[in-house]
């Protein structure tokens, strides 16, 4: 009998029965955690003080504070106390009058909708991997796994009980990329806008948006139109987005106090990045060119990152959203565990990785001790800022690790996909 040119390679470890009952089941129990801790216990008081989790732009408490402003009839834009977005504000306006079950409701089911339209995203990434385009493939993919993986993710656990505000972008985020691979447009890119009218530098995503939607595309002019349209519906939405908010609130001072902050790092309070440090040192007359040069830092990596892998939409999904959560100014744990969340989608490159172990160790290190390191500048009075700099500087080093080490166990397997007979043979890269 004749031999398949390209024989089905795929291991199916994680299809039985059992095992897609055991995730179902954790899933459901996960969400139920989120939901006690969140309502009966005083964790999310705690958390929500933690630097790593909040920032000015995404604290809970900086909008309550914003809300108690607005409720008594000042404008919380005044004075540059409030720096988030007038929808929030609203929204938590219409919170303030229901039970504090029902806000511990909504972040609950804001991370379960994460996690189900991440399934969804995931079984469009099985496709691909049953197609003859991407056979042979080494693990066949399983949605439920990626979703419990998210659900898991001790960075996703500890965003949503800090009661971060970063968990809303999120959502939108991953809505905005489900909408595209589904090629709805418009949805795709009201989320798409609405992620960028909560988290600026969300905008970027409409690069891998469009890229879902003319993929099917062989016309160049159909192409084109939607790529006129895109951008067209994407401009409207966030101009309208705008336009509710000026109406909601009377005035556009929210555009200073909140994009205003993001663009000229105004707020020097403590993350886990490293603007706010550089910006203290720097010398006065050099912070507008510095500023110029670490905004346009983050579009620097997007032209060439959709150039090699415009083939492959979900992939360069993973890269840009790396990129916001590592470059932007104000970043927070939840932004990591989003760009995290993508990676088990291609948990065939693991074993392509060089560097898992000191990727894995760096992580550990460094998470451990950001809390001693701020304790002993902060509180202690032992230490100084570079203390949490230098820990800062170690934690971004194992994201760049984890990034590049994917992005190079990607390329070898794609090596080893279009020229099968390298298969486990080791090659010497010049």
């Amino acid at each position: 009998m004749k031999q398949n040119s390209l024989p089905p390679l795929i291991k199916k470890k994680y299809d039985t029965v059992a095992f897609q009952k055991f995730l179902k089941i954790t899933i459901v129990l996960l969400l139920i955690a989120r939901l006690i801790l969140l309502n009966i216990t005083k964790i999310p008081d705690v958390l929500g003080q933690r630097f790593e989790l909040t920032t000015p732009i995404t604290s809970l408490k900086k909008l309550k504070e914003g809300l108690f402003l607005f409720q008594n009839g000042l404008d919380p834009y005044e004075g540059g106390i409030f720096t988030q977005a007038p929808l929030l504000l609203f929204l938590y306006h219409i919170l303030s009058y229901l039970p504090k079950l029902f806000e511990s409701i909504l972040y609950t089911a804001c991370d379960g909708l994460i996690a189900y339209y991440l399934y969804n995203i995931s079984i469009y990434r099985k496709k691909n991997q049953l197609s003859l385009f991407w056979r042979p493939v080494d693990i066949l993919l399983n949605p439920l796994l990626v979703s419990t993986i998210y659900l898991i993710n001790p960075f996703t656990i500890l965003s949503c009980l800090s009661k971060s505000t970063t968990i809303f972008n999120n959502l939108t985020y991953v809505l905005a990329i489900h909408y595209a691979i589904k090629k709805n447009i418009n949805l795709s890119m009201f989320f798409a806008a609405l992620s960028s009218y909560l988290s600026l530098y969300s905008f970027i995503i409409i690069g891998p948006c469009i890229l879902f939607l003319i993929e099917t595309k062989n016309d160049n002019y159909q192409k084109r139109k939607i790529i006129i349209k895109s951008i067209s519906l994407f401009v409207l939405y966030a101009v309208a987005l705008l336009g509710i908010s000026y109406l909601l609130l009377g005035s556009f001072k929210f555009i200073k106090s909140f994009y205003g902050v993001i663009l000229s790092i105004s707020d020097l309070t403590p993350n886990i990045g490293h603007y706010w440090y550089f910006f203290t040192e720097i010398f006065e007359h050099f912070r507008v060119f510095f500023l110029w040069v670490f905004q346009l830092h983050i579009l620097i990596f997007v032209a060439p990152s959709v150039l090699k892998f415009k083939e492959q939409p979900l992939f360069l999904t993973l890269v840009i959203t790396s990129l916001i959560s590592q470059l932007k100014t104000y970043p927070s744990i939840g932004d990591i565990a989003l760009y995290m969340s993508f990676i088990p989608m291609y948990q065939e490159l693991f074993k392509y990785m060089t560097y898992p172990f000191y990727t894995l160790n760096f992580f550990l290190y460094s998470i451990s001790f950001e809390p001693l390191m701020y304790n002993l500048w902060v509180w202690q009075g032992t230490g100084n800022a570079n203390f949490l700099f230098i820990i800062n500087l170690v934690f971004n080093i194992a994201q760049i690790l984890l990034i590049t080490d994917t992005i190079h166990a990607y390329l070898k397997r794609e090596h080893e996909r279009h020229y099968p007979e390298f298969r486990g043979k080791e090659l010497a890269w010049k």
